[in-house]
């Protein structure tokens, strides 16, 4: 067995140890693990505001895209001691050692062992059971189109416009669109599960046709589904500017309400560094823009109450 290519390097102040650059993860697109690191430790001013301060689960491909996979919650043995962690009990009683990527040489630590997809959660770590974040998650079913999750994404931002709430999307680097709403604080995941629930039924009664809040996979149809269980402590949603496991490596990218109008462009690690240098941050707006959802979710009941 060939040994590791182990070399060390600096990345903003810090030394860390680095293993197999030229391993390919995306062998048909000729990208390598180094390129990942390059990647996330490039976009780490846009991207670590969005990560800081949160437990983040890691999604880890060590053999590439067609490989086996695994999700990380737990830090793995050896971490350096300049990387936090935020130990959580899980429900069986472990207790659960999760990554806080506060730094961009805590993305290359992340890139390093592989880790393609990053998970923050929608809460911080001071406050675990309070999500500053609601998202609205748009799944296309088997025999829906994007151009069906686009028609559904401009009903979303037509429903928010109407309860008053500022909606941020993004692409999600796959096949549907996120729409992250920032809550107020001391929102529950109960609330904003509620809000995106409520968003979700409006939807429904507006687009039966291509709308569907079925759980159940085989029930759902060509339709687009309403995930609004995503709202729940710990479950796992791509970050921001988070490449995706798939071929041409696909970024999770914010896009304006204006690109959803048309066909929005998608953009990929080899693309994103133009994209942010022409836009900036999409997301940085919804960093400090708290908004009662609670009230919002009181207008969605009324309205679909007749009331």
């Amino acid at each position: 067995m060939a040994r590791s290519q182990r070399r060390r390097v600096a990345v903003a102040g810090r030394e860390l140890a680095v293993t197999n650059l030229e391993k390919p993860l995306w062998p048909e697109d000729g990208l390598t693990k180094g390129d990942l690191i390059a990647y996330y430790v490039s976009v780490a001013p846009y991207l670590l505001p969005h990560l800081r301060g949160r437990p983040v689960v890691l999604t880890r491909y060590p053999h590439g895209i067609g490989g086996k996979w695994f999700y990380q919650k737990d830090a793995p043995a050896g971490l350096p001691d300049w990387l936090p962690t935020w130990a959580d009990r899980a429900d069986d009683g472990r207790v659960i050692r999760y990554l806080r990527i506060e730094e961009p040489a805590a993305l290359a630590y992340a890139a390093n062992l592989g880790a393609i997809e990053l998970h923050p959660w929608l809460s911080s770590c001071a406050a675990p059971d309070q999500p500053d974040w609601a998202v609205i998650d748009l799944d296309p079913s088997e025999g829906a189109t994007f151009q069906d999750v686009l028609v559904v994404t401009r009903l979303v931002r037509q429903i928010l416009g109407e309860v008053q709430v500022e909606g941020f999307p993004k692409l999600s680097g796959a096949t549907g669109v996120h729409i992250f709403c920032r809550a107020g604080p001391g929102t529950t995941y109960a609330e904003t599960a509620a809000f995106c629930e409520l968003v979700g039924r409006v939807l429904l009664r507006a687009y039966p046709q291509k709308v569907t809040l079925e759980r159940a996979v085989a029930k759902r149809g060509p339709k687009v589904y309403v995930d609004y269980l995503q709202n729940r402590r710990g479950q796992t949603i791509t970050s921001v500017y988070g490449v995706r496991p798939l071929p041409g490596a696909p970024v999770s990218a914010p896009v304006t309400w204006e690109e959803l109008e048309g066909e929005p462009p998608r953009f990929t690690l080899r693309t994103m560094h133009a994209r942010l240098a022409a836009v900036g941050d999409l997301f940085a707006p919804m960093l400090n823009a708290p908004q009662d959802l609670r009230g919002a979710a009181e207008r969605l009941r009324r309205f679909l109450s007749g009331v």
